[in-house]
């Protein structure tokens, strides 16, 4: 059966307009270059003996691992719909909708989270940090309300979803644009903050901590130690433990594979260049970012604060960030704002590729068929607009779940899924030049390397697997998340697992009684 009578129609209807500069830069939004500047605080309160820097270039050894296999079949079949379509030719549809569902699932609730964050945490950081610089507690006054109203979270992150929307009815071209804005505003922000650490003594940050916290350093790091039960003293293992934390830092760099039908150009160089550039960039960026951090705060604080907020005893009136600490370090109102303003764009960012990439899921499970084909639909300036529009009833509601409730809970554990899910992009990687050897044959020399008789990329694949699930198994350790493993919340994950069998199940059998072959989309490609 030709491509013709499998698919809906010979051409998706999407356009390539994305540039590899613009795919590196979405990668690098959705990975976030300010991120940890915000996330040291959790890290520094999970792993207190860690020293986070000692992790980053190990961290980026096995994510470059499975950088090279989602570049590796990017480049063998770049089509729209990443590991859902490399899953579904190389083993089976059911499976890649099973693992695509698990991966979509996690980022759909991540859209309403960032906004969430954004408003309760980024927000009040900003005006607290403004309070201090200029000594109006009136936006201390903001701070508080924002930080503690529900109503409040909820009205921002409604509207930063609805722009996110809005966005996603542009043009791809300028979608891709808002984002390398918003790349380079942060990447411009990520200068002055570590420009300012940089030219700032730990001396310096104690003193004028001292003179206008309400507390004192020493203080702090007494409470601390007595909370961690002994000195605060980097460890071995701990820095061991802290590095899976540092790897899921990393999440982000394939999302380009996602929109692969979109991307100019040859895939090997503008998927090489998105996804395995991304890491790359992001190891220098991070490791910058912790030393510059730790030389300034010190490690000994760092953790401390971190360690009274996540125990409810900071001193302090919101999360104990180096976007808030900045303010302690300089007197300038602007440079107090800007840093937390960075954070803001950081989850606004996040937000808009955590809406994007799951449009192109969505949009390829209807272009086989496994969905309603009506969210394959795409306007005269190529957005699928259903796609769009079911996305954004879900963004909504991810908002309103995770301001007003604790239904989202399982993401405690939604790390255990991805890397499950990873894992099982990895093993298909693994034995792609046996399963489909025919693809694997007619794919660029680059792919089709040996060592021996053996494809490099089974090799890697190998490795990969083994990495992904151990990954995913020490993500519910209590060593690293800090409490014992709720079986109820794993099962969740793999609830998601069964839930896109069952779901694929029902629509092969209905689609089987209009007569249409369902089992062939493994055999085939679709247009782009």
């Amino acid at each position: 059966m030709s491509d013709s009578t499998l698919f809906v129609r010979k051409s998706s209807g999407l356009t390539r307009t994305v540039s590899a500069n613009q795919a590196l830069f979405a990668n690098l939004v959705g990975m976030g270059i300010l991120v940890n500047i915000f996330w040291i605080t959790y890290a520094s309160a999970s792993y207190p003996g860690a020293d986070l820097t000692a992790t980053v270039f190990t961290a980026a050894g096995v994510n470059l691992v499975v950088a090279y296999v989602y570049w590796m079949l990017s480049v063998s079949m770049p089509r729209t719909g990443g590991d859902y379509v490399w899953v579904g030719r190389i083993i089976h549809p059911a499976i890649a909708f099973m693992e695509n569902l698990v991966l979509v699932v996690i980022i759909i609730t991540w859209v309403g989270l960032f906004p969430y964050l954004a408003a309760s945490t980024k927000l009040p950081m900003l005006f607290e940090n403004l309070a201090i610089t200029t000594g109006n507690q009136s936006f201390g006054g903001i701070a508080t309300a924002l930080a503690n109203t529900p109503n409040y979270i909820f009205i921002v992150g409604v509207v930063i979803v609805t722009g996110i929307i809005l966005m996603m009815f542009l043009s791809v071209r300028n979608i891709f644009r808002i984002i390398i804005g918003l790349f380079a505003i942060e990447a411009v922000i990520f200068v002055i903050f570590i420009g300012m650490l940089l030219t700032t003594s730990h001396a310096a940050f104690v003193a004028g901590f001292n003179a206008q916290s309400g507390s004192t350093v020493d203080s702090i790091i007494s409470q601390g130690v007595s909370l961690n039960g002994g000195p605060i003293v980097y460890t071995a293992a701990a820095t061991a433990t802290g590095l899976v934390y540092t790897m899921l830092s990393f999440i982000g760099y394939s999302f380009s594979s996602y929109f692969a039908g979109e991307v100019k150009g040859d895939p090997k160089k503008s998927q090489g260049l998105a996804i395995f550039g991304a890491p790359l960039i992001f190891t220098v960026l991070i490791y910058i970012l912790y030393a510059s951090m730790y030389n300034v705060f010190g490690h000994e604080f760092l953790v401390s604060s971190a360690l009274l907020f996540v125990n409810g005893k900071s001193p302090l009136p919101v999360i104990p960030s180096p976007a808030y600490l900045i303010a302690f370090i300089t007197s300038s109102p602007i440079l107090a704002f800007l840093i937390p303003f960075g954070l803001l764009l950081n989850d606004i960012g996040f937000a808009i590729v955590f809406f994007f990439v799951p449009t192109r899921s969505i949009f390829a499970w209807a272009f086989d068929r496994t969905i309603p084909t009506k969210f394959a639909s795409v306007d005269r300036r190529g957005v699928p607009y259903l796609a769009v529009i079911l996305m954004a009833i879900i963004a909504y509601a991810s908002v309103w779940i995770t301001v007003y409730t604790t239904w989202f809970s399982y993401l405690y554990y939604a790390n255990f899924g991805w890397w499950l899910a990873t894992a099982v992009v990895m093993f298909a990687a693994a034995i792609f030049p046996f399963r489909r050897k025919q693809i694997f044959e007619s794919a660029p020399k680059i792919v089709t390397l040996k060592i021996g008789p053996v494809p490099v990329l089974t090799i890697v694949g190998a490795v990969g697997v083994v990495l992904s699930l151990f990954i995913s198994y020490s993500t519910i350790l209590p060593a690293f998340n800090g409490f014992p493993i709720n079986p109820i919340y794993v099962v969740s994950m793999l609830f998601v697992m069964v839930a896109g069998l069952i779901i694929y199940a029902i629509s092969y059998l209905y689609q089987r009684s209009r007569g249409v072959p369902m089992e062939l989309a493994n055999k085939e490609l679709p247009p782009i």
